[in-house]
């Protein structure tokens, strides 16, 4: 006779048995039963229909990510001409930006598992992201903190702080909370839903890469460039979003937070079980099978396995922090290229903010290509294009293409015909054309289309269900510490004779030394799948 807890974990489709399940996890089947009665019927009577919450959440990615695009790009111009810094300073503060943005995850998971879950999470945190866009906009009225071209750096830091702690707090948290809205059963639903979410970051991104800095750079306002306007326009589309995603409330499936930090659990659980591990006898040793075996009396077995299946995941993406250091670039490096480059296409001129365009347009192009032509036809063809052999390939793409625009930028400065007026570039027709950044922009999107969904389902599909959100977070922290990587090599570097191409050549060394760990680290590893087939072999094996 089925249990009630029994019926809970087959409506949701818990992995193992239910007698595994620690009495907190089933309390908590039985709590987001009670919470989504309603809400779970109608999505069992009508599986194929779209939950009427997606509508809510997809414009708020789509505002959200409008806002963040359109203001990130526009960072290296501003910090140099309304702040006044160097170009080396520049790219320092950005790439800290972009660092805090991808490490504050972990704090939006942390608050979401073990306190407000992530509804509240998301409202909170983007309370916290409005705050900091509007600041930024007010903040950079001419005469109001300072004159243009001396503003305190402050002025600009504390508001992308608050920005960086929004956005990255709710990162973790949009796009599970958009997939806790289906059941278990509603896979081609859920599918559906991260196609649409993917489409409505990029969307966003491409459209606000090409609008925020025409106003910027056509509108004046208050004697300088109107930077006001361009961040107002972020603010109040990122106002509209937070009010369109409360106005779903009620449609949401709620899944209560957890009340504990996994990562901190999986932490405290591995420290006792090394303790434990290291008392024992060695007869205990050998009964026990494994070091973190141990952890089962204060963690669950079930548990102990998550922890395993994470340290094997995360031991194996730590590289890719080499491929974001290489990647993230084109937001300052690339950039800061492009100014002493023709920036004229007939009667048209691409701006430095806009230059990033091609990346979000080859993109939108490519994952498509590579997961309905490159990855069926090589399977066809006989070779297997596994999740780790699509990031080796992509990440040397990566770096393969900050080799190419080192090369570019041996004829940028020889072919630079313009002049320098206070921190801006003006660079003369004849100077390089712009459009000579296109290869590098197409072989650097080719190598994210293939790492970067590749990643993503790789730290999923590799953990247990407990983990995952925690694998995600992680996931994200390889690209503040590739940004961390940055900033530290850029100080480093700063007064030194390693400047122009030789810089570039730099990093294409760390990113290939990154990508060689990655692919010896991938040679080694075996994927769940195949490590349960072959525990599914040793137990059927018959004995002689």
């Amino acid at each position: 006779m089925s249990t009630p807890e029994k019926a809970d974990a087959d409506i949701y489709q818990v992995d193992g048995e239910v007698d595994q399940l620690t009495e907190r996890e089933k309390e908590l089947l039985r709590l987001e039963k009670e919470l989504n009665a309603k809400l779970d019927k109608e999505l069992i009577d009508n599986p194929d229909k779209v939950p009427k919450a997606v509508w809510f959440i997809i414009p708020n990615e789509f505002c959200e990510r409008f806002c963040f695009y359109g203001i990130k790009p526009m960072l290296t111009l501003y910090y140099q001409n309304a702040a006044g810094l160097d170009p080396v300073d520049t790219k320092v503060q950005v790439h800290s930006f972009t660092m805090m943005a991808y490490f504050f995850p972990l704090l939006g998971a942390a608050i979401s598992d073990s306190w407000l879950a992530k509804y509240e999470t998301i409202i909170y945190l983007s309370v916290i992201y409005l705050l900091g866009t509007i600041l930024l906009a007010v903040f950079s009225i001419n005469g109001l903190i300072g004159q243009y071209g001396q503003l305190p750096t402050w002025a600009i830091t504390l508001p992308l702080v608050l920005i960086a702690l929004g956005t990255g707090g709710i990162k973790p948290c949009v796009s599970s909370h958009g997939g806790d809205q289906y059941l278990p059963h509603q896979k081609k639903g859920l599918d559906w839903f991260f196609a649409l979410f993917y489409v409505s970051i990029n969307v966003g991104s491409l459209i606000t890469k090409n609008v925020t800095p025409i106003i910027k750079n056509n509108i004046t306002c208050f004697g300088t460039e109107c930077y006001f306007a361009a961040y107002g326009l972020q603010s109040i589309l990122f106002g509209v979003s937070i009010v369109i995603f409360i106005c779903g409330k009620k449609y949401y499936r709620i899944v209560p937070a957890l009340g504990e930090f996994l990562p901190w659990k999986a932490l405290k659980g591995s420290i006792y079980a090394a303790k434990r591990y290291y008392k024992a006898k060695p007869e205990e040793r050998v009964r026990r099978g494994s070091w973190l075996n141990f952890a089962e009396e204060t963690v669950g077995a079930l548990f102990v396995t998550e922890i395993r299946l994470f340290g094997r995941v995360l031991g194996m993406i730590w590289p890719v922090l080499f491929f974001w250091m290489v990647y993230d670039q084109q937001s300052t490096q690339w950039q800061q290229q492009y100014q002493y480059m023709n920036k004229k296409f007939g009667s048209l001129t691409l701006a430095p903010e806009q230059s990033s365009i091609y990346n979000t347009i080859f993109i939108i192009l490519f994952v498509p290509f590579c997961a309905r032509v490159v990855y069926p036809t090589a399977e066809k063809l006989g070779f297997r294009f596994t999740l780790l052999r699509r990031m080796a390939i992509g990440f040397f793409l990566v770096v393969l293409s900050f080799a190419i625009s080192g090369i570019l930028q041996i004829f940028v400065d020889s072919h630079f015909d313009g002049k320098t007026v206070g921190k801006n570039i003006v660079a003369g027709p004849n100077s390089l054309h712009g459009a000579w950044q296109i290869p590098q922009w197409i072989v650097l999107s080719f190598g994210e289309a293939m790492l970067s969904p590749s990643g993503l389902q790789f730290t999923y599909t590799e953990i247990g269900r407990q983990m995952r959100s925690t694998s995600a977070s992680f996931w994200l922290v390889t690209t503040s510490i590739g940004n961390l990587v940055v900033t530290v090599v850029e100080s480093g570097l700063k007064g030194t004779s390693v400047q122009g191409p030789a810089k570039y050549f730099f990093y294409t060394g760390l990113g290939l030394f990154g990508n060689l760990i990655f692919i010896f680290l991938a040679r080694r590893y075996t994927y769940k799948e195949d490590r349960e087939k072959s525990d599914l072999e040793k137990v059927t094996e018959p004995k002689e």
